[in-house]
């Protein structure tokens, strides 16, 4: 995995709590990046992610689902491009 600067790997989350405390209870969740991953600059990749081999998250998208192997994704909210074939 290769990642450009100001990456944000963010593995934390709360549950949405009730109106005296919107910031419910805090809990984490791991994220996998595949081998031969490039995720630009800016990307911000959200808990329980997992980006299979050889994607390319562009520059600022904000991942929040699973992305396939081999496709570029961008957006905010992250969504597949293209298929990348080699």
């Amino acid at each position: 995995m290769c990642y450009a600067h100001n990456v944000m790997f963010c593995t934390s989350t709360h549950k949405i709590g009730d109106k005296s405390k919107r910031a419910g209870n805090f809990y984490s969740q791991n994220i996998k990046v595949g081998n031969g991953c490039w995720i630009g600059a800016r990307a911000t990749i959200l808990p329980g992610v997992i980006i299979e081999d050889g994607c390319i998250i562009a520059a600022g998208s904000v991942v929040s689902k699973n992305c396939e192997s081999n496709y570029l994704y961008a957006g905010i909210p992250a969504k597949k491009i293209r298929c990348l074939e080699n």
